[in-house]
């Protein structure tokens, strides 16, 4: 399945007039198959189709200003000669 956003060049909000003037905009330019074109106009335009695609191809936007995330908890160190092999030895 191919991203029918993409194909059309509209946004996720995008109504019916602007998904159709992107279809015909699309097939003007021949960057895909009419095929795909029609079948990204035909699940843009049922609404159960639709919200398939929006959760199958989530736009996210772009944060520049992210930080990293750094760790607060430091990890414990085990020293494996003093682990007991019969502690958890229920048999």
């Amino acid at each position: 399945m191919k991203n029918p956003y993409n194909i059309l060049e509209v946004p996720q909000n995008a109504n019916n007039a602007q998904i159709l003037k992107a279809m015909t905009m699309a097939m003007r330019k021949r960057q895909y198959p009419n095929t795909d074109i029609a079948q990204a106009r035909a699940q843009l335009s049922k609404p159960a189709s639709r919200l398939a695609a929006d959760f199958t191809f989530p736009i996210f936007d772009t944060f520049d200003d992210m930080t990293t995330l750094q760790a607060k908890i430091s990890p414990e160190t085990i020293d494996v000669n003093s682990i007991d092999d019969n502690k958890y030895n229920s048999l």
